[in-house]
């Protein structure tokens, strides 16, 4: 549950996610140590492209940080994700994500038209991310610091993704194994 603090400072010291604990009961935080971590621990021809382009795509994206939040956040609560089944773990979110915003998740919501437009017009400057099909279906790093964001936009409701952005997210959404939103977009 995303209120669980105590699992986390049992495991690293510190409330973050994701966590990777190994068989031997060590664990460790930070997303890109678990990414190098489980890269050089996994089969040697299926190790990550080295990233190259995604300071050009994510300056882009962070130009639009706080649009983003304010579409995403209060969407994370009513996706029906595992991580926000009881009440306590949605008022935890809701608590520090609204602070972080410096809105009410209600407000946010009643800006998503705004923030939209915000989104929208970055993903038309969005320069495309390499496809892995141009790279023998293989996955890079670029991906893992990329894909994330992009996928989670499908959260919400409408939005206007271009073609060849929607056709990045949802090549290596197939090659992870992993899915997208736009079934249940809010």
């Amino acid at each position: 549950m995303n209120d669980d603090e105590q699992i986390c400072h049992e495991l690293i010291n510190v409330k973050m996610v994701p966590i990777l604990q190994f068989d031997d009961g060590t664990a460790m935080g930070e997303s890109l140590d678990i990414v190098k971590e489980l890269d050089r621990r996994g089969k040697p021809e299926k190790v990550l492209r080295p990233g190259h382009n995604h300071p050009l795509v994510t300056a882009h994206i962070d130009k639009v940080s706080l649009s983003i939040n304010c579409l995403l956040f209060p969407r994370y609560i009513l996706l029906g994700l595992p991580e926000f089944e009881t009440q306590n773990a949605r008022d935890y979110f809701q608590f520090r994500k609204e602070a972080n915003i410096g809105r009410s998740f209600e407000q946010a919501l009643a800006e998503s038209d705004e923030h939209k437009r915000n989104v929208e017009q970055m993903l038309t400057e969005l320069p495309t991310p390499e496809l892995p099909s141009h790279h023998g279906n293989t996955i890079g790093l670029d991906d893992v610091l990329i894909y994330p964001t992009l996928r989670n936009l499908t959260a919400v409701k409408d939005i206007q993704i271009p073609t060849e952005i929607r056709r990045y997210i949802d090549e290596v959404t197939l090659l992870t194994d992993s899915h997208t939103y736009y079934s249940r977009a809010v």
